[in-house]
C-alpha cells in the first residue's frame, strides 16, 4: 500500500502543509469505471487523498425500512433505492486501492457500521473519515480507533455542547482525531457557514480542518488562512446528476483552481518578514542611503556634516548612520558614491587576492566600466555582463590573454529579450538586441585573442502568469525558428544559451519562466544549432526544487553540451546567487559528474561584484578550499 506519510506529518503536527482530500464518496453513481475516472481527476488536481464512502447496509437500517421504504419518512422512499444502487462492491474496493497505491495517491474511506469498518482496515487506509452523522456514534469511533488509524470527524449536525462532550469522551479514550468544521445540507447556503467556528475548534483538538458543502472555491481557500490543516469537498463531473451530493460538488477545473490557491496561499502564510532579491533590487533603486558631500579620506573621523541621503540604497541607511558617526573610514570614498559599512572595514583588493590554481578555465563577472580593476587578476576567462547601453559604448581595452565571455543583455527598453514569443514587434526587437551582441562581441574580441569568444544569451519563454509545462515545446520550436535569423559566423564566436530559473526575479517582481529550462529543451535547441550550453547550477537547482527533479541526474544529462558554468548556491525555487553553503545545493555530488569535462567557469553570487568584489572573492576560496579537485 502506497503510503506518502503526510497524513501522520498532519496529526503529528510536523506538517505546515495543507491535506487536501477531495470526497469522491458515491458520485460514482456505483460505477467502477466512473470511480476510477474520479481517482485520476483527482489527481490530477494535485489532492493528497481521495476519499470514498462504505456501508453495510443490513446493520445500519432495519429490515423493514430496506424492504419497503415506502412505510418509512418520505426521504427514505428515495434515499434507500439510492444507497443499495451506488454501494460498490468489495472487489471493486480492492481495484481502487491498487489505482490509489499506482498514482500514489492515499485512500480514506468512510465507514458508516462496525462491518464496514473492519473491512476498510483490512483493505488499508491512510485514515478513517467519521461522517457528521457518526460524531457521536462511539462504539463505532472505538472501534476504528483500536486499528490505530487517524480519525478525520465531522462536525455538522451537532451544536457547540454536542461537540464539546464528544472531545471530552475522546481524550478519555486517546482517541488520534481532528475534527473538521461541517455543514451539512447540500449545497449549503454561505450565511450558515460559521468559519469563525474553526477558533472554537482549535479548543477541541490540536487538528481542525474544513468540509465543504458550499458552493464555489473560495471559502476553503478562506478555511486555510484560519488555520484548517484538512480540507475535504466533493468532486464530479456533472453538478446535475442525481444523487445528494452532486450539486454540492465541484468540477476538476475548480478543483485545480483551489488546489493551485491554497498550495499558493501556504507558501504566502510565513511569519517572517524577510525581503527577497527583487525587493532588494528595488530597494537599492529607490531607497536613500549615506554619500558623502566631498571626498573622504581613509582616516577620515565621520561627523554628520560629512553626508547627504540619496539612491541608490545600497549603503548605509538613514535608520542606521547614527552608529557610524565617529567612526574612522579605512577605504576612501569618493562624493556622492554611498558609505557602505565595508568602507569601515579592512578588505582585499583585488590585487590582494590568492593566485587561485584550478584546472578548468575559471574567471570572474564583470561590467566594462570596471574592468580596468578586474584585470589584474589575469583570471584564465572573463565574463563581461552587458546592458543595452554597454553595446554603444566603445570599448577598447589593453590586449589581454583571458578568454573573452560576453553576457547578452536580457532587457531592452524596458522589455525582456523573448524569441519564444508569438509578438513579432517583442520577437524583432529581441533578435535586434542578440545580433547587436553578437556583433559587439566579435568587435571586441581582438582584445582577447586568446580563444574563440563566447556568448551568454537568454532566449525567453517567461511569462508574467503560470502554464501548462507542455507548452514548453511549443516554445522551443517557436525558438528555433527565430533563431535561424540571426546572422553570425560560428568560426568567429560560440553562441552558448543559458539554462534559467522557474520563477526569475525581472523588472521588479516575480515571472513564471517555461522556455529553456527544461534540459530537453536546452538539448534540443542547442543540439539542432550545434550550439553549447551555458549551465546555471543554481537555476538548474531552482528548477529541480520545483519539480522534485534530481540535480545531479540533470547535470548528468546536461554536461556533455555545456561550454561554460555559472556557480552559486540556491535555495527553494527563487533564493538565486546565494554564496556556497549558504543554500541547499550537494556541490559534492554536483560538481563530482562535471569534473571530466573542460569548460569555463565564473561565480555568480548575488552583488559579488560589490566592495572590490568581495562576495566573489569569499566564493572562490570556499570552491578552492573544497572543491578545486572537480574544477
Amino acid at each position: 500500500m502506497f503510503d506518502s506519510g503526510k497524513i501522520n506529518k498532519i496529526f503529528s503536527l510536523k506538517s505546515n502543509e495543507t491535506y487536501i482530500i477531495a470526497e469522491i464518496g458515491i458520485n460514482h453513481n456505483g460505477s467502477l469505471d466512473t470511480a476510477i475516472k474520479l481517482i485520476e481527476a483527482s489527481k490530477e488536481a494535485g489532492v493528497d487523498a481521495v476519499k470514498f464512502q462504505k456501508r453495510h447496509l443490513e446493520s445500519i437500517y432495519s429490515n423493514e425500512i430496506l424492504d419497503n421504504a415506502n412505510n418509512s419518512e418520505w426521504s427514505f422512499e428515495y434515499l434507500i433505492p439510492l444507497l443499495k444502487e451506488v454501494e460498490l462492491k468489495e472487489d471493486e474496493y480492492k481495484i481502487i486501492r491498487k489505482k490509489c497505491d499506482d498514482l500514489e495517491i492515499d485512500l480514506i474511506v468512510t465507514p458508516f457500521d462496525a462491518e464496514s469498518a473492519k473491512f476498510i482496515f483490512e483493505l488499508g487506509v491512510s485514515a478513517f473519515k467519521i461522517a457528521s452523522a457518526d460524531m457521536t456514534n462511539i462504539p463505532l469511533l472505538k472501534l476504528c480507533n483500536s486499528f490505530n488509524v487517524p480519525m478525520i470527524i465531522s462536525t455538522g449536525m451537532w451544536n457547540d455542547k454536542d461537540i464539546e462532550i464528544c472531545t471530552n469522551i475522546y481524550k478519555q479514550n486517546n482517541f488520534k482525531y481532528g475534527l473538521l468544521l461541517a455543514q451539512s445540507t447540500y449545497p449549503a447556503p454561505y450565511e450558515t457557514l460559521n468559519l469563525n467556528y474553526i477558533n472554537t475548534l482549535k479548543k477541541y483538538s490540536d487538528i481542525v480542518g474544513y468540509s465543504g458543502h458550499e458552493r464555489g472555491v473560495f471559502i476553503p481557500i478562506s478555511a486555510v488562512t484560519m488555520g484548517c490543516k484538512i480540507i475535504e469537498k466533493h468532486i464530479t463531473f456533472d453538478k446535475n446528476q442525481k444523487g445528494p451530493d452532486h450539486k454540492a460538488s465541484m468540477l476538476p477545473d475548480e478543483w485545480k483552481e483551489m488546489v493551485s490557491n491554497i498550495r499558493m496561499l501556504e507558501k504566502a502564510l510565513g511569519d517572517k518578514k524577510e525581503i527577497n532579491q527583487a525587493e532588494i533590487q528595488n530597494k537599492e533603486a529607490f531607497a536613500k542611503s549615506a554619500v558623502p558631500i566631498r571626498d573622504l579620506p581613509s582616516g577620515h573621523v565621520l561627523i554628520k556634516n560629512d553626508i547627504i541621503f540619496k539612491a541608490p540604497g545600497k549603503g548605509i541607511f538613514p535608520h542606521e548612520i547614527d552608529n557610524y558617526y565617529g567612526k574612522v573610514i579605512k577605504n576612501e570614498v569618493k562624493k556622492d558614491h554611498y558609505i557602505n559599512q565595508t568602507d569601515f572595514e579592512e578588505i582585499i583588493k583585488l590585487s590582494q587576492w590568492d593566485n587561485f590554481n584550478f584546472s578548468k578555465q575559471w574567471g570572474v563577472k564583470c561590467r566594462f566600466h570596471d574592468y580596468a580593476e578586474y584585470q589584474v587578476l589575469n583570471s584564465p576567462c572573463i565574463e563581461f555582463h552587458c546592458s543595452q547601453t554597454d553595446l554603444d559604448i566603445d570599448f577598447k581595452p589593453d590586449v589581454s590573454q583571458s578568454e573573452l565571455i560576453i553576457h547578452a543583455p536580457e532587457i531592452f527598453d524596458r522589455q525582456l529579450v523573448d524569441i519564444c514569443s508569438n509578438d513579432k514587434n517583442i520577437v524583432k526587437k529581441s533578435l535586434n538586441i542578440l545580433q547587436r551582441s553578437i556583433d559587439k562581441t566579435i568587435e571586441i574580441s581582438s582584445y582577447f585573442p586568446k580563444k574563440k569568444p563566447k556568448l551568454v544569451v537568454h532566449l525567453g519563454g517567461m511569462f508574467l502568469n503560470k502554464r501548462e509545462l507542455s507548452d514548453t515545446s511549443e516554445l522551443t520550436n517557436i525558438a528555433i525558428e527565430n533563431f535561424k535569423k540571426l546572422n553570425y559566423d560560428e568560426n568567429l564566436i560560440d553562441i552558448i544559451p543559458e539554462n534559467l530559473p522557474p520563477r526569475p526575479w525581472y523588472l521588479g517582481g516575480e515571472w513564471f519562466q517555461h522556455g529553456f529550462m527544461l534540459e530537453e529543451d536546452m538539448i534540443k535547441f542547442c543540439t539542432y544549432f550545434n550550439l553549447g550550453i551555458t549551465y546555471d547550477i543554481c537555476h538548474a537547482s531552482l528548477y529541480c526544487n520545483e519539480f522534485n527533479i534530481d540535480l545531479v541526474d540533470y547535470t548528468k544529462r546536461i554536461m556533455p553540451l555545456v561550454k561554460h558554468i555559472h556557480i552559486s548556491d540556491a535555495y527553494g525555487n527563487n533564493g538565486e546567487g546565494v554564496q556556497i553553503g549558504e543554500g541547499s545545493i550537494d556541490f559534492e555530488n554536483v560538481l563530482k559528474e562535471i569534473k571530466e569535462y573542460q569548460f569555463t567557469w565564473v561565480p555568480e553570487i548575488w552583488s559579488g561584484h560589490l566592495h572590490h568584489g568581495a562576495g566573489t572573492y569569499k566564493c572562490m576560496k570556499i570552491l578552492d578550499t573544497k572543491f578545486n579537485r572537480y574544477l
